[in-house]
Protein backbone atom coordinates (compact mmCIF):
# COMPACT_ATOMS: atom_id res chain seq x y z
CA UNK A 1 0.00 0.00 0.00
CA UNK A 2 1.24 3.40 -0.90
CA UNK A 3 -1.48 6.29 0.39
CA UNK A 4 -1.06 9.89 -1.78
CA UNK A 5 -2.93 12.78 -0.53
CA UNK A 6 -3.58 15.94 -1.73
CA UNK A 7 -2.77 18.80 -0.15
CA UNK A 8 -5.42 22.39 -0.34
CA UNK A 9 -8.44 21.64 1.54
CA UNK A 10 -7.78 18.27 2.11
CA UNK A 11 -4.73 18.12 4.28
CA UNK A 12 -5.70 21.53 5.41
CA UNK A 13 -8.63 23.66 5.73
CA UNK A 14 -9.04 27.74 4.81
CA UNK A 15 -12.63 28.15 6.13
CA UNK A 16 -11.36 30.23 9.08
CA UNK A 17 -9.15 32.19 6.98
CA UNK A 18 -11.34 32.86 3.83
CA UNK A 19 -13.65 34.26 6.82
CA UNK A 20 -11.07 36.82 8.06
CA UNK A 21 -10.17 37.61 4.54
CA UNK A 22 -13.92 38.22 3.68
CA UNK A 23 -14.53 40.77 6.82
CA UNK A 24 -11.06 42.63 5.77
CA UNK A 25 -12.46 43.09 2.24
CA UNK A 26 -15.39 44.10 3.56
CA UNK A 27 -17.54 40.67 2.07
CA UNK A 28 -19.09 39.75 5.55
CA UNK A 29 -19.17 40.88 9.23
CA UNK A 30 -16.42 40.24 11.38
CA UNK A 31 -16.30 37.13 13.36
CA UNK A 32 -18.99 35.45 10.60
CA UNK A 33 -18.10 31.78 10.16
CA UNK A 34 -18.36 31.05 6.69
CA UNK A 35 -17.17 27.86 4.58
CA UNK A 36 -14.62 28.60 1.92
CA UNK A 37 -17.33 27.77 -1.10
CA UNK A 38 -19.32 30.58 0.74
CA UNK A 39 -16.79 33.29 0.55
CA UNK A 40 -16.35 32.51 -2.95
CA UNK A 41 -19.75 33.28 -4.25
CA UNK A 42 -19.48 36.26 -1.92
CA UNK A 43 -16.38 37.67 -4.11
CA UNK A 44 -17.75 36.74 -7.25
CA UNK A 45 -20.62 38.09 -7.11
CA UNK A 46 -19.29 41.72 -5.77
CA UNK A 47 -18.00 44.12 -7.79
CA UNK A 48 -14.62 42.79 -7.90
CA UNK A 49 -16.01 39.50 -9.28
CA UNK A 50 -13.78 36.62 -10.25
CA UNK A 51 -10.56 38.73 -9.77
CA UNK A 52 -11.44 39.31 -6.41
CA UNK A 53 -11.44 35.52 -5.66
CA UNK A 54 -8.68 34.98 -6.75
CA UNK A 55 -6.60 38.08 -4.93
CA UNK A 56 -8.43 36.10 -1.58
CA UNK A 57 -7.11 32.48 -2.76
CA UNK A 58 -3.87 34.59 -3.31
CA UNK A 59 -3.86 35.85 0.20
CA UNK A 60 -5.14 32.44 1.80
CA UNK A 61 -2.71 30.12 -0.15
CA UNK A 62 0.76 32.20 0.19
CA UNK A 63 0.92 35.07 3.08
CA UNK A 64 -1.95 34.02 4.76
CA UNK A 65 -1.48 29.91 4.85
CA UNK A 66 0.18 30.26 8.35
CA UNK A 67 -3.23 31.12 9.64
CA UNK A 68 -5.23 27.90 8.28
CA UNK A 69 -5.71 24.95 10.05
CA UNK A 70 -4.79 21.16 9.47
CA UNK A 71 -8.20 19.21 8.27
CA UNK A 72 -9.18 17.19 12.04
CA UNK A 73 -7.47 14.23 11.93
CA UNK A 74 -5.35 14.28 8.70
CA UNK A 75 -2.23 14.37 10.80
CA UNK A 76 -2.75 11.99 13.00
CA UNK A 77 -3.49 9.80 9.91
CA UNK A 78 -0.01 10.47 9.00
CA UNK A 79 1.17 9.41 12.53
CA UNK A 80 -0.97 5.96 11.66
CA UNK A 81 0.54 5.25 8.59
CA UNK A 82 3.84 5.28 9.56
CA UNK A 83 2.85 3.13 13.02
CA UNK A 84 1.78 1.03 10.32
CA UNK A 85 4.89 0.87 7.75
CA UNK A 86 2.54 2.52 5.32
CA UNK A 87 4.70 5.21 2.81
CA UNK A 88 2.82 8.35 2.25
CA UNK A 89 3.22 11.50 -0.49
CA UNK A 90 1.38 14.14 -1.07
CA UNK A 91 0.99 14.93 -4.16
CA UNK A 92 -0.40 18.92 -5.17
CA UNK A 93 -1.66 21.35 -7.94
CA UNK A 94 0.04 24.20 -7.21
CA UNK A 95 1.57 27.10 -9.37
CA UNK A 96 4.88 28.91 -8.31
CA UNK A 97 2.84 32.07 -7.32
CA UNK A 98 -0.84 32.90 -7.27
CA UNK A 99 -2.25 34.37 -10.22
CA UNK A 100 -3.19 37.64 -8.11
CA UNK A 101 -0.59 38.34 -5.12
CA UNK A 102 0.87 41.53 -4.90
CA UNK A 103 3.22 39.96 -2.25
CA UNK A 104 4.57 37.36 -4.90
CA UNK A 105 4.81 34.63 -2.19
CA UNK A 106 6.22 31.21 -3.31
CA UNK A 107 3.41 29.28 -2.68
CA UNK A 108 5.03 25.89 -2.97
CA UNK A 109 7.66 27.49 -0.57
CA UNK A 110 4.85 28.12 1.47
CA UNK A 111 3.28 24.92 1.53
CA UNK A 112 6.36 23.31 2.96
CA UNK A 113 6.69 26.45 5.85
CA UNK A 114 2.80 25.02 6.58
CA UNK A 115 3.57 21.39 7.07
CA UNK A 116 7.26 22.23 8.72
CA UNK A 117 5.04 24.58 11.35
CA UNK A 118 2.96 21.63 12.14
CA UNK A 119 4.95 18.95 12.90
CA UNK A 120 4.35 16.95 9.69
CA UNK A 121 8.10 16.33 8.95
CA UNK A 122 8.75 15.44 12.87
CA UNK A 123 9.61 12.22 13.70
CA UNK A 124 6.91 9.26 13.25
CA UNK A 125 5.25 10.82 11.20
CA UNK A 126 7.22 8.66 8.10
CA UNK A 127 6.63 12.33 6.08
CA UNK A 128 10.06 13.44 4.65
CA UNK A 129 10.06 17.35 2.34
CA UNK A 130 11.36 15.29 -0.77
CA UNK A 131 7.80 13.09 -0.20
CA UNK A 132 6.11 16.50 -1.39
CA UNK A 133 5.25 16.53 -4.92
CA UNK A 134 4.22 20.01 -6.63
CA UNK A 135 2.60 19.79 -10.01
CA UNK A 136 1.85 22.41 -12.61
CA UNK A 137 -1.44 21.65 -13.93
CA UNK A 138 -4.18 18.63 -13.22
CA UNK A 139 -2.30 16.56 -16.00
CA UNK A 140 1.05 16.69 -14.57
CA UNK A 141 -0.39 15.85 -11.02
CA UNK A 142 -2.14 12.61 -12.14
CA UNK A 143 1.05 11.65 -13.90
CA UNK A 144 3.21 12.17 -10.41
CA UNK A 145 0.52 9.87 -9.06
CA UNK A 146 1.14 7.15 -11.52
CA UNK A 147 4.92 7.91 -11.48
CA UNK A 148 4.53 7.24 -7.46
CA UNK A 149 3.30 3.60 -8.08
CA UNK A 150 -0.14 5.11 -5.44
CA UNK A 151 -2.30 2.64 -4.59
CA UNK A 152 -4.68 5.02 -3.19
CA UNK A 153 -5.10 8.93 -3.71
CA UNK A 154 -7.18 11.43 -1.52
CA UNK A 155 -8.60 14.58 -3.28
CA UNK A 156 -11.77 16.93 -2.39
CA UNK A 157 -11.53 17.66 -5.65
CA UNK A 158 -13.82 14.53 -8.09
CA UNK A 159 -11.49 16.53 -11.43
CA UNK A 160 -8.69 14.92 -10.47
CA UNK A 161 -10.11 11.17 -10.86
CA UNK A 162 -11.57 12.35 -13.80
CA UNK A 163 -8.13 13.73 -15.38
CA UNK A 164 -7.49 11.71 -18.51
CA UNK A 165 -4.93 9.26 -17.28
CA UNK A 166 -5.71 8.98 -13.92
CA UNK A 167 -4.07 5.24 -13.15
CA UNK A 168 -6.61 2.49 -13.26
CA UNK A 169 -4.82 0.77 -10.62
CA UNK A 170 -5.07 3.93 -8.26
CA UNK A 171 -8.08 3.53 -5.71
CA UNK A 172 -9.74 7.20 -5.68
CA UNK A 173 -11.14 8.29 -2.64
CA UNK A 174 -13.07 11.68 -2.32
CA UNK A 175 -12.67 13.56 0.50
CA UNK A 176 -15.90 15.75 1.15
CA UNK A 177 -16.50 16.34 4.54
CA UNK A 178 -19.57 18.91 3.99
CA UNK A 179 -21.11 15.57 1.93
CA UNK A 180 -20.94 17.01 -1.24
CA UNK A 181 -21.62 15.31 -4.32
CA UNK A 182 -21.74 11.98 -5.21
CA UNK A 183 -17.70 10.64 -6.05
CA UNK A 184 -17.18 9.52 -9.78
CA UNK A 185 -17.68 5.95 -10.54
CA UNK A 186 -15.29 4.02 -8.83
CA UNK A 187 -14.20 6.51 -6.29
CA UNK A 188 -15.01 5.55 -2.46
CA UNK A 189 -16.75 8.85 -0.45
CA UNK A 190 -15.05 9.66 2.88
CA UNK A 191 -16.10 12.44 4.94
CA UNK A 192 -13.38 12.44 7.62
CA UNK A 193 -9.68 11.64 8.50
CA UNK A 194 -11.29 8.89 10.91
CA UNK A 195 -13.84 7.57 8.11
CA UNK A 196 -10.66 7.13 5.80
CA UNK A 197 -8.32 5.10 8.43
CA UNK A 198 -11.48 2.75 8.73
CA UNK A 199 -12.48 2.94 5.01
CA UNK A 200 -8.19 1.90 4.14
CA UNK A 201 -7.35 -0.19 7.47
CA UNK A 202 -10.39 -1.73 9.07
CA UNK A 203 -13.07 -2.01 5.93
Amino acid sequence: MRIGVDFDNTLVQYDQVFSRLAAEAGLAPTGAALAQKAVRDLARGGPGGDLAWQALQGQAYGPRLGEAEPAPGALAFLRRCAERGIPVRIVSHKTEFAAVDPSRTPLREAALAWLRAHGAFAPGTGLEPGDVRFAATRAEKVAMIREEGLTHFVDDLAETFLEPGFPPGTQAVLYAPAGDPAPPPGARLVRSWQELDGVLFHG
